[in-house]
């Protein structure tokens, strides 16, 4: 019954996340809504940063197998271009679709960053972008700086994106322009579009 009563915690706080939004994650209110004591998750996660960790583990998890899918698409096999193409556009996708939850990932104020399987479940993240990245490096994209650091300035400037699109501040700035024309210029700078 513990790791029932453990899943029933993480699956009632990551309803509450993405209705409700990161603000609403209070032990009491994750217990309300499990139909649970408001002391019983202190029985299942030592405190409400456990708890969130486990939350935050299930989104990189769900972002590590969004990127995957995007580098295996069909039709991208061979070309390292498209398919950091492609994962870049998942990345996106997935924090301006799961704004509370890509939130929380990066929340350290509120996640224990040095939780063993959060730890695992965000270095697996970059770890699958460093691999794309040094597929594209032997086509020659930045081929002479360092994998991770190049791989660390992708993901940058992927995060900032999705930030600045999610709080309304790119749109606004630039004119409103459709979602998918913002991103295809940003990749056109950053020159990680294929030729065409």
């Amino acid at each position: 019954m513990v790791d029932g009563t453990r899943t029933r915690l993480v699956a009632c706080a990551l309803r509450m996340l993405a209705d409700e939004g990161v603000e609403a994650l209070t032990l009491r209110a994750i217990a309300r809504k499990a139909q649970i004591t408001h002391n019983a998750p202190l029985r299942h996660f030592p405190n409400r940063a456990a708890l969130l960790s486990a939350v935050a583990t299930a989104g990189f998890d769900d972002l590590a197998g969004r990127l995957r899918g995007a580098a295996a698409s069909p039709g991208l096999v061979g070309s390292p271009a498209r398919r950091l193409e492609a994962t870049a556009h998942a990345y996106v996708a997935f924090a301006v679709a799961n704004p509370g939850m890509f939130a929380l990932m990066f929340r350290h104020d509120l996640v224990d960053t040095a939780e063993p399987v959060l730890a695992a479940a965000s270095l697996a993240v970059f770890d699958e972008m460093a691999i794309l990245v040094a597929d594209r490096q032997h086509e020659g994209w930045h081929p002479h700086l360092d994998n991770r650091q190049l791989t660390g300035a992708l993901w940058s400037a992927l995060h900032g994106f999705a930030q600045l699109w999610i709080y309304q501040a790119l749109p606004t700035a630039t004119g409103a322009p459709p979602f998918a024309d913002a991103l295809h210029t940003m990749l056109r700078v950053l020159d990680l579009r294929p030729s065409q």
